[in-house]
């Protein structure tokens, strides 16, 4: 009788991975992964551009085929209408489920699932050289409009974090650059480091204190200082120049908009305050006890706007009575300064109108 092939690893909760989760995690991506079962209702993934037609052959997971002797690798068959080839490439790395496949020029970007850190996974395969050329971890993955960049928020291996004790980080992947291009410690920082290389990847971007640095990890001493972006993830507008996401700090709601048309060494940033209170009308005033009814605070979507404005789309855990606000794109919502005695001249929060 044949011998019943190993199912995927668990699922648990990403808030309590333990190190030696991650020291699976390295062994799986040192080392040819164990055998998993496909999904028999996977959809298969297909791409196109003006150069390859691509198809990833079979599931959108390894599957164990005895014939084979174990796992099989993830395939793509690709077909470049140039000159009519017909070839393929392969993905044999961490990735146990393949959500997401696209193309930005002469690579193909493949977004899936990590087995056991349970983060997302994004790996790299260049197709004029038809082998996997880079792979990193994160969370939100999100293209931008024509694929060059991808915004991320970073990863944290859990043995040498206290996630109470670190912000989120957001940075940016340039397909433009190389991969070691893409890491702010340089080349050789990671000979000895192959968690570093898959975790510590990305230009900086924000917080802004730390945009263009080579540090990868955001320590706060104060609790009311971390940065938590939503975990929805990033919405990107007018193409390849400006994404959009909320960020929680100290009990608030920010809307973070990140400018790159000056590179993503070079970011500028701007933020507006959102008071999730006025969001539910007139009846939730003076009653902050609703405001644990609203929350979460979720960011569904960014519009560009003629007169250089943005429109955002809200969700939250109750019915909104407005969930669009305005803001002006190119500006931030004044703010005091902490160093001042001076009050603020102006409303720090933007509110929705009250309906007629």
């Amino acid at each position: 009788m044949a011998a019943t092939p190993q199912r995927p690893f668990p699922r648990h909760n990403p808030s309590r991975v333990f190190p030696k989760a991650l020291c699976l995690g390295l062994m799986l991506f040192l080392s040819p992964p164990f055998p998993l079962h496909a999904s028999e209702n996977t959809k298969m993934l297909m791409v196109e551009d003006s150069r390859y037609v691509i198809n990833l052959n079979g599931p959108g997971e390894p599957w164990y085929d005895p014939n084979l002797g174990g796992r099989v690798k993830f395939t793509f068959s690709v077909i470049d209408k140039l000159d009519s080839r017909q070839f393929a490439v392969y993905l044999d790395n961490m990735t146990a489920k393949i959500n997401r496949i696209a193309i930005y020029r002469d690579k193909l970007i493949v977004i899936g699932e990590e087995a056991s850190l349970h983060s997302v996974i994004t790996s790299l395969i260049d197709l004029s050289r038809r082998e996997e050329v880079d792979t990193f971890v994160g969370f939100g993955t999100q293209l931008s409009g024509t694929g060059r960049f991808l915004s991320f928020r970073k990863f944290y291996p859990p043995d040498t974090s206290d996630p109470e004790a670190m912000s989120d980080l957001v940075l940016i992947y340039d397909m433009d650059g190389s991969p070691d291009s893409n890491r702010m410690r340089g080349i050789d920082a990671y000979k000895n480091d192959p968690i570093g290389r898959l975790t510590e990847v990305g230009y900086p971007v924000f917080p802004e204190k730390f945009a263009g640095r080579k540090n990868y990890r955001v320590w706060v001493r104060d609790e009311n200082d971390r940065n938590s972006v939503v975990p929805e993830g990033f919405f990107w507008f007018e193409g390849d120049q400006k994404f959009g996401f909320l960020d929680r700090i100290g009990g608030k709601y920010l809307l973070v908009m990140v400018d790159i048309s000056d590179g993503p060494s070079h970011p500028v940033t701007h933020k507006h305050e959102i008071d999730p209170l006025s969001l539910i009308g007139p009846e939730g005033s003076g009653k902050p006890d609703v405001i644990h009814t609203v929350e979460p605070l979720r960011l569904e979507g960014i519009e560009k706007l003629m007169d250089d404005r943005i429109r955002i789309r809200l969700a939250a855990g109750i019915p909104l009575q407005n969930n669009q606000i305005e803001f002006p794109a190119g500006e931030s919502a004044p703010t005091a300064s902490v160093h001042s005695n001076e009050p603020a001249t102006e409303s720090q929060k933007y509110r929705v109108p009250e309906g007629p």
